[in-house]
């Protein structure tokens, strides 16, 4: 996620763990890169997950195992940086080593009011995203081309056209976790069911506490956005964090423990047993409608959203 901050950041496994705690060190190799030059702006009724979902779909979810997926052009600098995070984030979802966008402005409006937030003295030190590397692939698309799309089971690379699943009986929604929990979604969220009720158990999980706080201090008329997911029956926790997406015990807040269960997700991963029982399918997309504005944090510009 941190790449949509113009840094290298990649996870690592519990035997690099203990490399390092054994020597202190990190052995990684340069991994080649591949450019995704986006252009022109979201379109009607899509968002940032959508875009990743769609490169996604067409190098395969093992297609950028190794590699770095860099992400600039015009379509990028059009992202906030909610946004960015999102794409950034899913790198790992089609094997990339890690994901990176250009430094420019926004990234430096963000930082600077988050420094400011938080207190601290933070040095920015930039460089630009091709420089001495090894490009492996060169693609243009982004934002313009993509439509809203959803990652069917079992695994991310399986996309299809949102419009192409209208016949799909879900059994439960998940909005949450790094990729989807973030403020900005759930303000969509609330977007889409102002006024309305759910018909099937929905879970929402915000991604950190400062979001619950945000959440719930942020009004929409008379209610806060929280109040506006509760009263549309969302199953709401203030236990920021990864819950169901991880899978974990039984009892975690939002997990599939029945067999056959289909659920629309807005995390990251989709693959068998991830949100718990092994036989349920997870299908990945994003809350969306239209209407007004998109929110907006800490510095980024509005920008027309309509679905």
């Amino acid at each position: 996620m941190a790449g949509a901050f113009n840094q290298f950041a990649t996870g690592i496994g519990n035997t690099d763990a203990g490399f390092v705690m054994g020597t202190g060190k990190l052995l990684i190799k340069v991994p080649e890169t591949m450019h995704f030059r986006l252009e022109g702006k979201l379109q009607p009724g899509v968002m940032a997950k959508d875009i990743i979902l769609h490169c996604i779909g067409e190098i395969g979810f093992d297609g950028a195992t190794y590699r770095a997926m860099q992400f600039d052009g015009p379509g990028a600098s059009n992202l906030s940086m909610d946004d960015r995070m999102t794409i950034a984030n899913m790198a790992i979802e089609a094997g990339g080593k890690n994901a990176i966008f250009e430094f420019d402005s926004r990234t430096a409006e963000y930082v600077g009011c988050a420094r400011e937030a938080q207190r601290h003295q933070v040095h920015l030190h930039t460089r630009g995203t091709g420089q001495g590397t090894e490009v492996h692939l060169r693609t243009r698309g982004g934002p313009r081309q993509a439509r809203a799309t959803v990652a069917c089971h079992p695994d991310p690379g399986q996309r299809k056209r949102a419009k192409d699943m209208g016949n799909m009986k879900l059994d439960r929604a998940y909005v949450g976790s790094c990729t989807g929990g973030k403020t900005s979604d759930f303000v969509e969220f609330a977007r889409v069911l102002r006024g309305k009720h759910v018909v099937i158990d929905t879970f929402g999980v915000p991604a950190t506490p400062d979001i619950v706080n945000d959440l719930q201090a942020t009004r929409w008329g008379d209610k806060t956005i929280w109040q506006i997911l509760l009263d549309a029956g969302v199953q709401m926790t203030e236990n920021a964090g990864c819950a169901a997406c991880l899978g974990g015990p039984v009892d975690t807040f939002g997990r599939i423990n029945k067999a056959g269960i289909k659920c629309i997700s807005a995390t990251n991963r989709n693959f068998p047993g991830r949100m718990g029982d092994k036989e349920s399918q997870v299908f990945l997309g994003v809350a969306r409608h239209g209407g007004g504005q998109r929110t907006h944090r800490h510095g980024d510009r509005p920008r027309d959203y309509l679905s």
